[in-house]
């Protein structure tokens, strides 16, 4: 049923009689697809169509399968998204302040000129987290009211055999056994299946937990094959096999490995790495040797043994122990220690024993930042300043107590977690200023920042996978609209909303 009561009404309604002698314009529509209203404190709704006045203090709401974009007089837009609620706050063209909240549903922004005036002067607030925006930027900002993360009744099962808890930079997948299947990059979140084959570009890497509880960490210049992986999988036996054809890994033993040592294989060029329950290292030297024709493979252990095999034979190294391996045909020998250059190679990585067990990486009900509430601010462009709600708070609470002699204020105030009614009255400018003296969380592009109403927040070198796919078919607000987005015609109660 959700905002079906103000959808359904934009049926009967045209556009409304709106006496605008105490409000300001401060936008105009660029686009409206679908049916979306506009409404003031005790006024009618009013559908928005293109060149449709936006005014300070207007609540909009987008219907299923509708959307707005919004462009602001200082030259900042807004894609407000299907069953979303926004508010204007508060826009100031003479102090160059604009204050905006998203409420539920997700928008697109990009900034204007009052983001040039300061770090305050623009920002959208959620329940959850207020953004600061910076000049020439863009984000996307995604709300729910209650757990975002629970998968909807028509979710798919979820067959990955892995998950992608920690990326930077640009890490590729790609699966070998579907030859039409796409290359696709990997962000926090995304599956990983069998068979699948992972590239990492200089200056990246990609932590993966599987099922199991197995860890592994890829570093930068990496290809990386999962060839094999079975767990828990009716008539078939638990077991796993990957091959680091370049570049290097981290990994730590998962319940396949501890329970089976032979049922964990790690192929490289030179030889086979197996496990007796270990966290390990393994590099393949970016060198190849005259000699031999291949390149070097490093291995240490950090915990536990491993055996390194190859034609010449088998070696095991204990904790602490580190060997080099030169040639498929070449005994494996014991170094002292890895050459600095492969140590700060493994340095330059997280290690996997950091990232999340199984259960909670698979638990979608259970996400790291679990709340009834939560928002995630990514950046697109640009850069931006994220402060959480406990951050906002404490500086309103500041505030309050200085400002006794202004006790009439506090009757006015709205309170962030839900969003106004369509007949209340809201002052609240929205997104308080950060009482922390390092200005909050800076994202730069491609980052993102996923926040719960428990005071929890998680920051991301990309955004969660499930939300940027969610975004990829929402028009950016600087883009050209084009005839294939269906513009609302002049006639009101285009689009329509389906009963929910």
């Amino acid at each position: 049923m959700k905002y079906f009561a103000i959808c359904l009404s934009l049926f009967a309604i045209s556009f409304s009689m709106f006496t605008h002698a105490e409000s300001t314009v401060v936008g105009k529509v660029n686009f409206s697809k679908g049916s979306n209203a506009a409404q003031q404190s005790n006024q009618q709704p009013r559908l928005l169509g293109k060149d449709s006045d936006i005014y300070q203090g207007d609540n909009i709401q987008t219907c299923e399968g509708s959307f707005v974009i919004v462009e602001f007089n200082d030259g900042s837009k807004v894609t407000i998204r299907p069953n979303s609620n926004f508010k204007v706050e508060q826009f100031d063209n003479t102090n160059k302040s604009a204050k905006l909240t998203v409420y539920e549903g997700g928008v697109k922004a990009s900034t204007g000129d009052f983001a040039k005036a300061g770090a305050d002067n623009f920002q959208i607030k959620t329940p959850t987290a207020t953004l600061k925006g910076a000049q020439d930027s863009e984000y996307s900002i995604k709300v729910c009211k209650e757990n975002c993360d629970t998968p909807s009744k028509d979710a798919k099962k979820d067959n990955s055999v892995a998950k992608v808890v920690d990326v930077k930079g640009i890490v590729m997948a790609k699966n070998r056994s579907d030859n039409n299947a796409d290359e696709r990059k990997l962000a926090t979140g995304s599956d990983l299946s069998p068979q699948d084959f992972l590239t990492s570009q200089a200056d990246s890497y990609a932590v993966m937990v599987f099922r199991d509880g197995q860890k592994i960490t890829i570093q930068p210049n990496s290809e990386f094959d999962i060839v094999e992986y079975n767990f828990q999988q009716p008539g078939k036996k638990d077991q796993m096999a990957f091959k680091l054809v370049t570049g290097g890994m981290r990994a730590l033993t998962g319940s396949i490995g501890k329970k089976d040592h032979d049922a964990y294989k790690l192929d490289t060029p030179v030889a086979t790495i197996g496990i007796r329950g270990t966290e390990s290292e393994t590099i393949i030297d970016n060198a190849v040797d005259v000699n031999t024709g291949s390149a070097p493979v490093y291995n240490h252990v950090t915990e536990g043994s491993i055996s390194v095999k190859n034609e010449a034979g088998e070696m095991t190294l204990g904790q602490g122990q580190s060997s080099v391996t030169s040639s498929p045909t070449a005994p494996t020998t014991q170094v002292p220690s890895l050459p600095a250059k492969v140590t700060e190679q493994i340095n330059s990585t997280p290690s996997p024993k950091a990232a999340p067990d199984a259960d909670k990486a698979f638990d979608a009900k259970a996400p790291a930042n679990s709340g009834k509430a939560a928002a995630t601010i990514a950046v697109n462009k640009g850069t931006g300043t994220v402060t959480s709600k406990s951050e906002d708070e404490k500086k309103s609470d500041k505030t309050e107590k200085g400002a006794n002699t202004n006790k009439s204020s506090d009757n006015t105030r709205n309170d962030s977690k839900s969003a106004p009614a369509a007949n209340s009255t809201n002052n609240d400018s929205g997104g308080g200023k950060n009482a922390n003296p390092t200005g909050g969380t800076v994202l730069t592009a491609g980052q993102s920042l996923t926040s719960s109403e428990s005071g929890e927040a998680k920051t991301s070198s990309e955004m969660p996978a499930d939300i940027a796919k969610e975004f990829a078919n929402t028009p950016s607000p600087t883009g050209s609209s084009g005839a294939s987005m269906s513009p609302l015609s002049e006639s009101a109660g285009g689009g329509g909303c389906a009963v929910q």
